[in-house]
Parts: C-alpha cells; structure tokens; sequence
C-alpha cells in the first residue's frame, strides 16, 4: 500500500532525506517536503557574503526544482503536528496526512530576547543582514567592533570565529585594520566547548595571530546604544556590533508534544521521537553526549536524515530496520586567504568524544568550496 512521507524543513536534513527515499521508493510512494521558504541555501555562504566572494541572490536555489525530482514542494508553513492522527497542519494548505513525518525544522533565531540588540546590532545569521553588515564595514574607519555568541547551543559552531577573521581582513583591504579592535565575546569558558579546551586553545591562538580579543564567560544581557552589558557585571564599549543571537526549536515544534524544554527529543541513533513514525532530524533536536549535546552542524543533519530515509525504506519494504547514526561528523573552519582547518569528531566513541583539528590549507578550504557545489547538485538538479 503507498505510503506518505511529509518532511517539515528543506534544509540539510530535509533535502537529504527527501532525494535518498525518491531514489530507493517506488513512484507510488508519496514524498512532501513544506517549508516556509521558497529557496535553499546553504549557511556557510553567508561568510562568503561577508567577504565579498559570493552575491546573495545568486546563491539562492528555488525549492520548486524538487518537484521536477518526484518530490511534492510545498511552499508552506506548518502551525501544528497532531500525533494522535497523524496529520499536520499547514497555513494554506490546511491538514495534511502522513505515514511517516521527519521533522527537520532547524532552529529559529531570538533576537528580541537580548534587549537593545535588534536596535543595534547586526544578526550574522540573518542572509539579509550580511550584504549590510559588509557595507557598513567598509566604511567603518576606527572604533571597537564586537563579535557576541549570544546563546548556548547555536548553529555552526566556527562560525564566530570565521566571521571575526573575514572581518579583521575586510578592514586590513579597506585601510582601517589599525584603527579598529575587534573583540569575541563568548558565554562559554572557551572557544569549542562541544570540541574541548586543547582545540579550543587552537582557536583561540587564531584569533590572536590576527589581532583579535576572545572574551570568555561573557553572555550578552542587554545592549545600550554605548555600550555592551554582560551577565557577570562587565560593561564593554562597542561601535559596530554583530551577534549570534539565541537559538530554539520552532514553535509548532516546541508545541508538538515531542520536545523537551526548547529542543525535540529523538533516539540518539534512530532519530526516533516518542511518537510512532514520527523522526526528528538536525538542528531541531538535542541529543546530549556526556553533560554537551551534539553540535548543531549541517553535516550531522545529513548524516542522520540518511538514517532516517533508510529506516523508513526497510519498513515500506518489510524488512528489519537496523540503520544507526555513528555520532561522526566533520566542518570546516576559515582562517582567511583561501585556507581552511577541517575538523573531525566522533562523539559517540565508547571512551568519550574523540576530535582532531587538521591544519589551516587551501586544499581544505577547496574541499569547502566543493562540500556546497556538490550537496546543491544532489539536492536540487
């Protein structure tokens, strides 16, 4: 009998899980993905943005192609997941039924929830922000720029770091890297605390070889228009801020019944939520590792959403599910000049998470370069 798979979020997880079931179903078997959002694109090329290297609309790949794969695209928004009947509404297209649903919703942002914030700063992870962010940099000719993690966990966990150095070299190109201090300021003890205090301290060595501060145990409280107001009582002065703002699951997922404070809850191997059929990929769920929870990472969305898809393909064909997600991942990590470190983790390992840092190279950061090429061909050509 066919099935219906529904897939909330066209993101890493979602895109992976939608073209490995169209490959490996039949015709019959019906795939949806709805998302809000009527493009993709990747987060890692809002650096590129910043830096100048890549134009915002020339990196956004409309979601429609998916139809053209066998994979109903709806532009849509789910409002509700109701479990009990296995349905979940969408604002224009009213209750939808599902066989099977993976949620893959990744996590919004909150920046009302540091006052003064979206007054006077600049949202990193906001696509459109960044193009203004730049221009505003390259015009800034002295003062203190800060760099703020404004809330534990946060998508892509290099990317303060990243950011800080494409700042330091946009103003070094415009003139004004001498007059201008740059200043990350994290609420953590160190840098990586999901990678450790040794690569941590690697991090932070980077930093300060192009002239940037890292401030630990700094979580922004509130931001006056002159200055930056801390939770453990420090008042710092600021002329351009940019920030990282709190991240949670989103509503209608905080509202489903799956979720645990702000993140759903899944089996650590099979994605599994504790409603029946119903999986949970990505940046939307937290799965602890010890006394940390899994870096929210798009390539741990990918690996997990294979898992998922593959699970769902044994039970459509009647055969024992056994596919497991290792906890193993990888990301990269600008350090400027068209080099890259590449960093690889095993969290699950039995002894306790395993990382290594590979050196800063231009191969590494060509590998970046061809990790979006090749995920954007798969997904949506």
């Amino acid at each position: 009998m066919a099935k219906h798979i529904v897939i909330l979020g066209a993101g890493f997880g979602g895109l992976t899980a939608a073209n490995a079931l169209r490959k490996n179903l039949d015709q019959d078997q019906r795939i949806t993905v709805i998302d809000k959002k009527s493009w993709f694109m990747m987060g890692l090329v809002k650096l590129w943005v910043l830096e100048g290297t890549r134009k915002l609309e020339e990196s956004k790949v409309p979601l429609e192609a998916l139809n053209a794969k066998g994979i109903e695209y709806l532009n849509d928004e789910a409002i509700k997941i109701d479990t009990a009947t296995n349905r979940i509404q969408a604002k224009d297209h009213g209750w939808i039924h599902y066989d099977y649903l993976i949620v893959a919703l990744g996590a919004e942002l909150v920046p009302e929830k540091v006052p003064g914030f979206v007054e006077r700063g600049y949202n990193l992870y906001d696509p459109q922000q960044v193009p203004v962010l730049r221009e505003k940099l390259l015009s800034l000719k002295k003062g203190k720029v800060a760099i703020a993690i404004m809330g534990m966990p946060y998508k892509c966990p290099p990317a303060p770091y990243e950011a800080s150095i494409i700042i330091s070299n946009l103003l070094a190109k415009s003139g004004s890297r001498e007059s201008v201090e740059i200043d990350v300021y994290s609420p953590a003890p160190i840098a990586l605390p999901v990678a450790g205090p040794q690569i941590s301290a690697s991090v932070v060595e980077i930093l300060s070889q192009h002239g940037i501060r890292f401030n630990a145990s700094h979580k922004l409280q509130a931001v006056s228009e002159t200055h930056l107001e801390f939770e453990n009582g420090a008042k710092k002065d600021f002329d351009l801020l940019v920030g990282i703002p709190p991240h949670r699951a989103p509503e209608v997922a905080r509202n489903s019944g799956l979720a645990s404070g702000d993140w759903i809850s899944v089996d650590s191997h099979t994605m599994k939520t504790s409603a029946k059929n119903v999986f949970a990929v990505g940046d939307v769920t937290e799965i602890k590792v010890g006394t940390l929870a899994l870096p929210k990472a798009g390539i741990f969305a990918e690996e997990e959403a294979k898992v998922v898809a593959q699970q769902i393909i044994d039970e459509i064909a009647g055969r024992q599910a056994t596919a497991a997600f290792t906890g193993r991942g990888y990301c990269f990590m600008e350090v400027g000049n068209n080099r890259a470190g590449y960093l690889e983790a095993d969290f699950y390992n039995q002894a306790g998470p395993v990382l290594k840092l590979e050196a800063p190279s231009e191969q590494n950061y060509e590998k970046k370069l061809d990790f979006e090429r090749r995920r954007v061909k798969e997904w949506l050509f």
